[in-house]
């Protein structure tokens, strides 16, 4: 019994324990359950958040963005901030006519001035080694060591009136204290409406709503505001404060400042750089070359050739026309009635309601425009845009280095950044014989000066910092135009030259006249000091002149006179002969004067290559 009642128990045992189990089981089964449920309904959130769309400011698209800006370094940001905000005021000024007068300033703001600025409290630091500027006490005496080794060779050299160097930035091992610049930027333009200075900063904006003109800028960020008070000033004055580097980025400012001025003279520009130390201000002016501005841009129409399917369809929605042929006509260039009645096929009709196109009509037109054969612009066209080159080419200056100096300008803007990859660059330095043009490529100082002018620039990179090399239709205009430049130049070295050759022969030439008028005149001494031959063995000619030796009516002094003239006539002669050789048409010239009749006339001036005539009625 007691077996029984242990096998029972036992087996009563088993039965909860299997129970038990089984409750566990459940238990895991149910807790699996609820964790395939909410790993579900996580995965569906997930869905659900990915799936929806975030707008983003085009401040944030730049902020996470920065190197398409032009914001990749703190170097950089300051060299874009100044750029983009003296190009602004150039566009501002011209827009109205009115010849450019802008002032830019960078301001160097210390960090303990920049916290006070925005109402942060300074603290003393609690461990200097925790910092990267922190500097041990040997590491101080080594650098104090080689600035006075440096102070010493600059010594030397300004006492030797050779060229002294500028002192090398200090350099922490770390990323160092931030510094901040205020950029101020004053101009004489236009200005903007009140109402709509909200909408100028962090935007990107356009100024027509339709058309194609050449502007300057490369990503249409607004910045322009307007202030004017009583002495009737118009114009903008804009502020910005923003971390940049001053000391990597100096010559590259400095730089584009120079070209702009190049490229613009009938602008002044007023550039200052304001710091604590005193040895660091710097205050350069740019002054105004010519009070002549080129004519505004005017606004064109877009080629067919040159639009995508999006553009169709934005002109389409913005147009006032109704039907298909007026709209044709109106917004496109170079398509007249005849043309557009034939191209459009049986698909349309010339009264087509342009709004109801459908989208497979308007891929047709896509297709049509991309297929038809349209008169190009007037000028060099690439894929239906217009551009012009313009460039000019010296030789020598001061502080010029040898060899090629290239200076590339895109819509009037100075290109400063990859210029190995550039299209200029590239075709100075490859497709120009510049021998050929009696100029020698590594010991004369060559400026080369490209302006590629368009309603579109074909940027590559990022920072639409250079134009590829790819077009061919651009590097064919940039190479013809170099070489009309260097045939206009050869034909100034070849008369310097001639110049030149000619000074060092008469120099030549020059220094044997004593010497041959000295034997000369011993020589005829000598004859005529002998006895009267029994029968005459000279000629008339030669007995006059004998007996003026005698009687000093003729000298040493007398031959090289004579000799001097001869040389002037054969120089004279030599250099028409060689100018005829070479090419050169122009013969040298001779100042010629008449003396001019008494009393006052009215006279006509006609004037030709080798001489001026004056004509008294």
């Amino acid at each position: 019994m007691d077996d029984d009642a242990g096998d029972g128990a036992a087996s009563g045992g088993t039965k909860r324990k299997v129970t038990a189990a089984s409750s566990s089981a459940a238990a895991k089964g149910k807790a699996a359950g609820k964790g395939k449920a909410a790993s579900k309904a996580s995965a569906l959130a997930t869905a659900k958040e990915s799936s929806l769309l975030k707008q983003k400011s085009p401040a944030e698209f730049f902020a996470e963005n920065k190197n398409i800006a032009g914001f990749d370094n703190p170097g950089k940001s300051l060299y874009t901030t100044m750029r983009e905000l003296v190009e602004n005021a150039l566009d501002s000024a011209e827009s109205i006519s009115e010849l450019p007068d802008i002032e830019i300033i960078i301001e160097e703001i210390t960090k303990s001035k920049f916290n006070t600025m925005i109402g942060l409290v300074d603290r003393q630091r609690i461990d200097e080694e925790l910092y990267d500027d922190f500097e041990s006490a040997k590491a101080r005496e080594k650098r104090l060591a080689k600035e006075a080794r440096f102070q010493e060779t600059q010594a030397k050299n300004a006492a030797l009136g050779k060229k002294v160097k500028e002192a090398p930035a200090a350099r922490g091992k770390g990323r160092g204290e931030a510094a901040f610049f205020r950029v101020t930027c004053k101009d004489n333009g236009r200005g903007m409406p009140h109402d709509d200075i909200p909408n100028m900063l962090g935007r990107v904006l356009s100024g027509t709503k339709y058309g194609l003109r050449q502007t300057r800028g490369k990503f249409g960020l607004g910045a322009k505001m307007k202030r004017e008070n009583k002495d009737r000033w118009h114009g903008a004055e804009l502020q910005v404060i923003i971390e940049g580097n001053w000391t990597t980025h100096r010559s590259k400012i400095l730089h584009y400042m120079r070209q702009m001025a190049v490229i613009t003279p009938y602008a002044q520009f007023l550039f200052r750089f304001l710091s604590d130390s005193p040895d660091k201000n710097l205050t350069i002016q740019f002054a105004r070359r010519t009070d002549v501005m080129p004519p505004i841009p005017l606004q064109t129409k877009h080629h067919p050739s040159a639009v995508d399917l999006l553009l169709i369809k934005r002109l389409i929605s913005e147009t006032t026309k109704q039907n298909l042929l007026q709209f044709l006509q109106h917004e496109f260039v170079n398509i007249s009635k005849s043309h557009a009645e034939r191209e459009m096929g049986p698909d349309f009709s010339a009264k087509t309601t342009v709004k109801s196109l459908t989208s497979q009509q308007l891929v047709r037109i896509h297709q049509l425009f991309r297929q038809a054969k349209f008169d190009d612009p007037s000028g060099n066209v690439f894929e239906g845009h217009p551009f012009i080159v313009e460039a000019g080419i010296s030789i020598g200056g001061k502080d010029v280095k040898h060899g090629l100096n290239i200076f590339r300008y895109a819509n009037r803007i100075p290109l400063l950044f990859e210029q190995g990859a550039d299209v200029i660059t590239r075709t100075a330095l490859k497709r120009i014989n510049w021998s050929s043009y009696k100029i020698n490529q590594q010991q004369d100082k060559i400026g080369v000066f490209v302006s590629i002018v368009s309603t579109k620039i074909p940027f590559k990179g990022t920072g639409k910092e250079y134009i590829g090399d790819d077009i061919t239709e651009i590097a064919s205009a940039v190479q013809s135009a170099l070489k009309q430049c260097c045939l206009q130049l050869k034909s100034k070295i070849v008369k310097k030259l001639q110049a030149r050759e000619r000074q060092d022969r008469k120099r030549n030439l020059n220094r044997y006249i004593p010497d041959v008028a000295r034997a000369i005149m011993e020589t005829l001494g000598e004859i005529a000091d002998e006895s009267p031959p029994k029968r005459p063995r000279y000629d008339k000619e030669d007995e006059e002149l004998l007996e003026k030796v005698n009687s000093e009516e003729v000298t040493e002094m007398t031959f090289r006179d004579c000799l001097t003239q001869h040389v002037e006539q054969v120089d004279y002669e030599m250099a028409l002969e060689y100018a005829m050789q070479s090419g050169v048409s122009e013969e040298p010239r001779e100042a010629l004067y008449l003396n001019s009749l008494e009393g006052s006339y009215k006279f006509i001036d006609f004037q030709s290559p080798v001489f001026v005539f004056r004509f008294i009625p």
